[in-house]
């Protein structure tokens, strides 16, 4: 489910892909956004039928001129004839605040880069000609493979042979229009490519150790920031400072190929709640403090009729019957969000008593499968074996995949059969995990990188190893 305060994040939309062939109606659609507030939208067209579900809902809208029909905007009277018979009548019940010219073009299509400021430019001629200019904004969206550096952030810059007779020419635009730059970013995609020096948590926004860019010494949690930022610092080599940036897509997948093992609901559902708390603190990026992000997550539903690995296939936020994949948190300084401390700072994941054991066995067949929890303690002879409960499994069990989550309230749901306390379950020989030590000499020594140990009761031996790290940094 979403949060029932979606509300509170109002830089946050859902992009609506629709390459699928068992997706709800648009009508449908609409009203499902609208149940939970959602108030932000990109469409990757200009479907009337589609645009027009949204009537009344005040929901906005983000329009697309798909690539192969940019040919078709390379005057003023065809783009004159497009905002008068589309945009207008729309406008009169549907919100409309952005039209997206092509995207990805010069990755996706390079023969045809030169089609796409000359579009944007006739598109934005005819707004103004209908008094629509300062209403909608017109931009382009690119993925992050328009840098040919991108890594350490302060060091990106456009590829050479677009940095000049495309980017350039297109920041200038945007900067006259009073626009933005729109870019698609998925730090999956960049750890995918780069696994053996991305890691994995960085990726997901919950690092171990903050990464550094030694030329600025900005510190980033999270790679998106990076990528971001990386972007940022391109355009200021171009001259454009001034320019505000739109993540047009980004997000991860619930599920992939067998060598995509890292595409999970876990993992989909930490990046996204993480992302959510991110855009909800309205702090923008370590370069541009205080400037926040107008972020949209890919995407409302999955895509069964995309091609190439798995993953492609498996963005969705909801299936089809329009119920979440997994928790997503719109209040994110709330639920969804790592805990905040509170007495002793620990908490943990344990199974309802009022859950059916069919429901409990379903959430133990994930956590100790898919989920990779510690489920040893719970077989015959374990520690935690007796009582030999499906409420007592599960609890241990959920709380394992909880703690390896990050203490992430969206990996505590598992169809609503468990629940968060800051008691310990443990009992006897059975010791319930808390808050790890994830770095026994970064804690005390002033290495440059960030600790989150956390005062564990119960976890003594943690305790005097972090104590001991203090004593050997000070020999």
């Amino acid at each position: 489910m979403l949060s029932p305060k979606m509300a509170n994040a109002s830089r946050f939309g859902l992009c609506y892909g629709r390459v699928a062939d068992n997706l709800p109606s648009p009508q449908m659609v609409a009203q499902l956004l609208v149940k939970d507030s959602v108030t932000k939208v990109r469409i990757y067209d200009y479907n009337v039928s589609v645009i027009q579900a949204f009537a009344g809902t005040n929901i906005e809208l983000i329009v697309t001129i798909p690539n192969e029909e940019l040919s078709n905007f390379q005057s003023e009277a065809p783009a004159d004839q497009w905002v008068n018979n589309i945009l207008v009548p729309l406008l009169q019940s549907v919100k409309i605040t952005v039209v997206t010219v092509g995207v990805e073009v010069p990755t996706l299509h390079p023969n045809s880069a030169s089609l796409v400021l000359p579009a944007m430019q006739n598109i934005h001629t005819g707004l103004t000609k209908a008094n629509l200019a300062d209403q909608i904004r017109v931009s382009t969206a690119h993925s992050m493979a328009i840098l040919k550096s991108s890594f350490p952030p302060s060091s990106g810059a456009f590829n050479d042979s677009l940095a000049t007779s495309f980017v350039g020419p297109i920041l200038d635009f945007l900067k006259a229009t009073g626009s933005f730059y729109m870019v698609n970013a998925y730090p999956f995609h960049a750890y995918m490519s780069e696994m053996d020096s991305v890691a994995l948590d960085y990726a997901l926004f919950q690092p171990k150790d903050v990464v550094v860019d030694l030329n600025t010494n900005l510190s980033y949690s999270g790679l998106l920031l990076a990528q971001v930022d990386a972007v940022y610092f391109a355009m200021e080599a171009m001259g454009h400072s001034e320019l505000s940036i739109m993540v047009s897509e980004t997000g991860w997948p619930r599920a992939g190929d067998s060598d995509e093992a890292v595409a999970n609901v876990q993992n989909a559902a930490t990046y996204n709640n993480n992302l959510l708390m991110l855009v909800e603190n309205n702090t923008g990026t370590p370069h541009r403090t205080g400037h926040p992000l107008d972020v949209y997550i890919f995407s409302i539903f999955d895509e069964d009729m995309k091609t190439g690995k798995s993953s492609e296939r498996h963005w969705g936020v909801f299936d089809t019957s329009e119920n979440t994949f997994y928790y997503l948190d719109l209040n994110a300084s709330d639920e969804g969000s790592q805990q905040k401390l509170n007495g002793t700072g620990s908490t943990w994941c344990v199974a309802l008593p009022s859950a059916s054991n069919a429901s409990l066995e379903a959430g133990l067949n994930f956590a100790c499968g898919k989920g990779n929890a510690d489920c040893e303690p719970i077989q015959q002879g374990g520690a935690c074996f007796l009582p030999n409960t499906y409420v007592n499994h599960a609890s241990y069990a959920y709380n394992s995949y909880y703690q390896n989550s990050g203490d992430n309230t969206a990996a505590c749901d598992f169809g609503g059969t468990a629940t968060i306390t800051t008691e310990d379950p443990s009992y006897g020989s059975c010791i319930f995990k808390a808050d790890s030590v994830p770095s026994i000499v970064g804690g005390c020594c002033g290495n440059g990188t960030s600790s989150s140990w956390r005062k564990t009761p119960g976890n003594n031996m943690g305790r005097w190893l972090f104590l001991l790290s203090c004593i050997l940094c000070l020999l």
